[in-house]
């Protein structure tokens, strides 16, 4: 390669800039240490969480792939712009290494007899070209950034009111500034290199194809030497500002998310991790914001603020307080409020010998529950798991949320009215409508449903059908619950059901806050399962589905969970069951949030209506892990909405773009909520609302 297909690196500039260059870098290098050191010990204000440090390959391909491959970003139409920013602005780094290697590095080297020099020859020519493309990408993210802030101005980038934020430098420069900064640093370089071009032409075409047109530009402006030595200066100092924009300003989630990402929960989504040694534990549940662990903390600096929680969020869409987003940054500066006063008091704490976890700290802020959250925010949450679901970062919204609740119920004894009966019901009779448990069975009298204790053997037994409290005594469920045992019965399923030795999962009680008492029911259950050793366990309903397999583990239950989608395909795909009669309908699917977002299963009940003869099966965009919540989840079932518009009516106005004859469902919460929206428009004649248990039933029921 020719070796004069080059450009002396730092030509035109003296001397005493040089110094300014390096001592700036080594100003910039301790602002770095002192923003990483402040965070870090932020972040250890929080308590000890679980491991964070298994599957160690698994993370590292995760951070790979979202933070570095902007894998996360990109599922949404607009992370193009963002991406644009993010490979534009990590080339130029790049390149400006480059430089840095092919001039200090270089010369370094040389002395140590080892040359090392690249920068010419046909790679000069494709760095050139490829600095120019990574100029442009940034200057159209920032411009595309501007536009839509300044005017389609979304939802999901507003603020949080005023008065929950801090007045401090990072709030008043935004985004905005940084972006500002962005934009000048290409703007400059761009002109920089065209001075150079101008002022010191080479004896060779450059492929620096932008820099070259700004060069002629510049030179019949009459431009010269002196205009790219003071042209380097200022862009100097801007590249010095911008970078310093990512220890003081919203930029750090550059370096902080992908630290984010890498300790995200591997877990299922949407599991509750249990409190730990609940019987010597003085307090439950989170009132004060250092008693969140240090993930949470680290969840609250890693924010990027781009509003993606919100984006299906129910309480957001439909104007209810809770604001996941703004719950969030709210809570990230009550964080960087009261770190001081933490801090200081654990540390004179140490320093006199005592317990810094039982320092008494002086701050007379807001309270985080009451005030920072709200609790019309901390009640208002379905636990849908869309928040996770569409954050790029990782943050874990739902157990921050949840306690929250459990401190509120545990230990104050504060919760909205109507989730006392559930609670009651719960702990006396095993059920949240507060239902005899000796009628829990009564659904299946005279049916012939084995019941697990009057079986002689039940090793016997295939499957463990988990009836759930809703498919034994909601009257409407119950045919759900008759339809499924006939499909098993079909199908040759040796099963059976506890009866009344079955209670509540305690899902509505545990994510309404009241661990104590799921502990309880959870350890009841357990014990009657672990005495009959299920091989399997099928549920019709998501929520028993998701705490059987997913969060009974933690107290000792562990078990092959299927729900009745997975269920009743497999039973089809095996030819035991054969839909045969013909559903000249069209049939639109309604995922539940805790089987498609939270556990990632969808493909069952699509198989199995795509199994049945006629059934014409349509989704809406808000399908499959974007499903929209029906409103029920997170114990809100058994609470009044009295906030904006009702979430179950938003979610049918989704499902009908789709023109169904047919909403189908797979949840028994589902249904009431579907059904109910259905009746409240009088669509009861054009549109019906089916178990996906009974549509198969009647597809495989003898012709009559």
């Amino acid at each position: 390669m020719d070796r004069n297909i080059t450009r002396p690196i730092l030509w035109n500039v003296p001397i005493s800039f040089q110094v300014l260059l390096y001592g700036l870098f080594v100003g910039l290098c301790v602002l770095f240490a002192w923003s990483a050191y402040r965070w870090y010990r932020i972040v250890r204000i929080g308590a000890p969480a679980e491991d964070r440090f298994d599957h160690l390959w698994r993370r590292i391909w995760i951070t790979t792939r979202d933070a570095l491959g902007q894998g996360a970003v990109m599922r949404e139409p607009w992370g193009w712009m963002h991406y644009a920013l993010y490979t534009g602005f990590v080339g130029l780094f790049i390149g400006t290494n480059i430089v840095f290697l092919n001039s200090d590095i270089s010369l370094l080297s040389a002395r140590l007899g080892l040359p090392f020099y690249f920068y010419y020859g046909a790679f000069y020519h494709l760095f050139k070209a490829a600095m120019d493309t990574f100029f442009i990408l940034v200057i159209a993210g920032v411009l595309a950034h501007w536009i839509r802030r300044a005017i389609f101005r979304p939802d999901p980038l507003s603020s949080p009111p005023p008065e929950k934020l801090l007045f401090n430098l990072e709030n008043r420069l935004g985004y905005q500034f940084p972006l500002a900064m962005l934009l000048l640093v290409s703007i400059t370089g761009l002109m920089l290199e065209g001075a150079r071009i101008n002022a010191n032409p080479p004896n060779f075409t450059e492929w620096a194809y932008i820099g070259r047109e700004v060069g002629r530009l510049e030179g019949a402006l009459g431009a010269g030497v002196m205009f790219h030595r003071w042209l380097w200066l200022g862009h100097v100092l801007l590249v010095y500002t911008l970078l310093s924009c990512f220890a003081f300003t919203k930029l750090r989630h550059a370096f902080i998310a992908p630290v984010n990402l890498f300790f995200r929960n591997l877990g299922p989504r949407g599991r509750l991790a249990p409190i730990k040694d609940f019987e010597n534990a003085e307090t439950f549940g989170v009132s004060q914001v250092e008693q969140y662990n240090w993930k949470q903390l680290l969840d609250m600096a890693s924010c990027l603020e781009c509003g993606r929680c919100t984006l299906n969020c129910p309480t957001v869409q439909t104007g209810k307080t809770l604001n996941p987003k703004h719950l969030v940054i709210a809570q990230r500066d009550h964080l960087l409020d009261k770190a001081p006063a933490i801090i200081n008091a654990r540390a004179a704490a140490a320093a006199d010998n005592a317990d810094p976890a039982k320092a008494e700290i002086d701050y007379h802020g807001p309270d985080l529950i009451t005030e920072v959250a709200t609790e019309a925010a901390v009640w208002g949450c379905t636990t849908c798991g869309w928040c996770e679901e569409g954050c790029p970062v990782g943050i874990e919204h739902i157990q921050r949320i949840v306690d929250m609740r459990r401190h509120q119920v545990l230990m104050e004894s504060k919760f909205p009215s109507q989730a006392q009966s559930a609670f009651r019901g719960v702990e006396v009779q095993g059920n949240p409508w507060g239902m005899a448990q000796e009628k829990r069975a009564d659904w299946a009298a005279d049916s012939g449903i084995p019941i697990m204790a009057e079986i002689d053997d039940p090793a016997q037994v295939d499957v463990l059908y988990w009836v759930g409290c809703a498919g034994s005594y909601d009257e409407r469920n119950q045919k759900v619950s008759r339809a499924f045992s006939g499909l098993m019965k079909q199908a040759g399923v040796r099963f059976g059901i506890l009866g009344v030795e079955e209670m509540c999962t305690g899902d509505p009680v545990r994510r309404l806050g009241n661990e104590y008492l799921y502990a309880t029911v959870a350890g009841q259950n357990i014990e009657t399962l672990n005495r009959y050793k299920p091989k399997r366990i099928v549920t019709q309903c998501p929520h028993c589905f998701h705490n059987l397999k997913n969060e009974y583990p933690d107290f000792g239950g562990n078990y092959e969970v299927v729900h009745e989608a997975e269920f009743i395909a497999e039973l089809i795909s095996d030819g035991r069951l054969k839909p045969t009669r013909e559903l000249r309908q069209r049939v639109t699917y309604h995922d539940p949030c805790y089987m498609a977002r939270h556990n990632r299963k969808w493909d069952g009940a699509r198989a199995a209506l795509g199994a049945v003869p006629g059934a014409q099966v349509a989704d809406v965009d808000n399908s499959k892990e974007r499903t929209f919540c029906c409103g029920a989840g997170g114990g809100c079932f058994w609470k009044e909405e009295h906030e904006g518009s009702r979430i179950n009516q938003k979610r049918l106005d989704q499902l009908t773009a789709a023109n169904p004859e047919t909403l189908a469902v797979g949840c028994p919460f589902c249904m009431t909520q579907m059904e109910d929206a259905v009746k409240s428009r009088s669509l009861e004649d054009s549109m019906r609302v089916r178990d996906l248990a009974e549509i198969i039933a009647e597809s495989t029921a003898p012709a009559k």
